[in-house]
């Protein structure tokens, strides 16, 4: 009996370490461009675009450039950080580690998030995008729907 609840046990301990390597956090794609963190309300706007200015001797990538901006009505939280964004197109997803975003200030109240990534979308169609804040253990998605991936000549 104790052989069998030690293997149990070390089943259940197994199965607990494995659900939380999950990687790809759950979106919650029902949310909308606004939330409340730290009673602080925050609103997404977000900027596409892809840049094809012809180069010399380089390969033109098509890579997605961003510029989402974080408005407050007031201070945004000292401590906040962006865990991950998430571009979907369809059935397809490009996930983007918060390590790899730029966030920069602009105001106490307007932040922004860069990045540049590539993904196989089609530029003519919309994207929805999604970003997850942490405050300090409280978390928030934003998400914004139908964005045009402009393009820049």
């Amino acid at each position: 009996m104790k052989r069998f609840a030690s293997v149990a046990l070390a089943i259940a301990i197994a199965i607990a370490l494995l659900g939380g390597c999950s990687t790809t956090p759950q979106v919650a794609w029902h949310e909308d461009s606004q939330t409340t963190i730290n009673k602080v309300n925050v609103e997404l706007k977000s900027n596409l675009w892809v840049n094809l200015m012809p180069t010399i001797g380089e390969v033109q990538e098509q890579n997605v450039h961003g510029a989402l901006y974080l408005q407050a009505n007031s201070e945004l939280p000292a401590n906040l950080t962006v865990d991950t964004l998430i571009i979907k197109q369809g059935d397809s997803e490009w996930e983007i580690d918060g390590d790899l975003l730029e966030l920069r200030t602009h105001t106490e109240n307007q932040w922004e998030v860069a990045f540049v990534w590539q993904i196989e979308a089609d530029m003519e169609k919309r994207v929805d995008l999604a970003l997850l804040l942490d405050d300090a253990g409280n978390k928030g998605w934003l998400v914004e729907k139908g964005i045009k991936i402009d393009k820049v000549y």
